[in-house]
């Protein structure tokens, strides 16, 4: 069996376990032993990176809609307890086994790399990357998980130091190598694990070199996260912030969304 076939083979049994436990919850109304909450969890972020890289490929095969109010995707990764996300998931499943089975029928003919999953010819999409974000914070908080989680939902890869392969470097090392793999960066100003200094709460120390770093490297390609009670430095004390609160980080997730379009990392794609 090709390689992209073994992945997408994969990929489709993954949203089906998904999808299982997701119906206990939402249509059966039933609770989750905590075993089966932690795969819901660590199945979630596994599928979004998927997704992430096949998400072209599978809506080119099968008209799978990926932008809009229609967007499959989104919905199906959605933490909303709504039979919406049920349904999205179980048509991203059947979308996902028709892609498999184009995919192997256009490998047989020669029309596409069993491999890579790119096309031979020039028209058609390929197996891609997805992009990748940066997250400039001071530390583990809720916002910083919900942003993380929401960026996976988008197809969008976060990139939290801490969290990534260190192989070796040191601190600064690590920062450096992956601000230079990132295709944006998100500076998340929260007003817990700061600094107080003039009675205000500004990041941490580390955290001017990050934001220095992308101030040099893409200036026009961050964007800046400001919870209620944290203050900015004045290096970027000019830029535009989105606010958020403690409990509602919805309107800023949009803001947000709106930018990494702009910035041509969330692509829509025709059916």
């Amino acid at each position: 069996m090709s390689d992209i076939q073994q992945e997408l083979e994969t990929l489709c049994t993954e949203l089906k376990e998904y999808y299982s436990l997701r119906r206990e919850v939402i249509v059966k109304h039933e609770e989750l032993t905590n075993k089966e909450g932690a795969r819901v969890l660590e199945l979630h972020d596994l599928l979004a990176l998927k997704i992430g890289a096949f998400k072209n490929l599978i809506s080119d095969a099968t008209g799978i809609p990926q932008t809009g109010q229609e967007d499959v995707w989104m919905h199906a990764m959605s933490y909303l307890q709504v039979p919406l996300v049920v349904g999205s998931l179980d048509q991203l499943i059947q979308a996902t086994s028709l892609a498999l089975g184009k995919v192997k029928k256009e490998i047989e003919l020669g029309e596409r790399d069993a491999e890579t999953g790119e096309r031979l010819s020039k028209s058609g999409v390929t197996k891609s990357e997805p992009p990748k974000a940066f997250i400039i914070h001071g530390g583990e908080t809720d916002a910083r998980d919900k942003l993380r989680r929401f960026l996976l939902a988008l197809g969008v890869q976060p990139l939290i130091v801490e969290e990534e392969p260190k192989e070796g470097r040191s601190v600064d090392q690590q920062v450096e190598h992956y601000s230079k793999i990132a295709d944006c960066a998100i500076l998340l100003g929260t007003a817990d694990d700061k600094e107080l200094k003039d009675g205000k709460l500004y990041p941490r120390r580390n955290d001017f070199i990050e934001i220095g770093r992308f101030l040099e490297r893409f200036p026009m390609r961050i964007i800046y996260l400001q919870e209620e009670g944290a203050s900015f430095p004045s290096i970027i004390a000019e830029k535009l912030r989105t606010p958020f609160s403690h409990d509602n980080m919805d309107e800023a997730f949009i803001v947000m969304a709106r930018e990494l379009k702009a910035f041509g990392l969330l692509k829509a794609v025709k059916p």
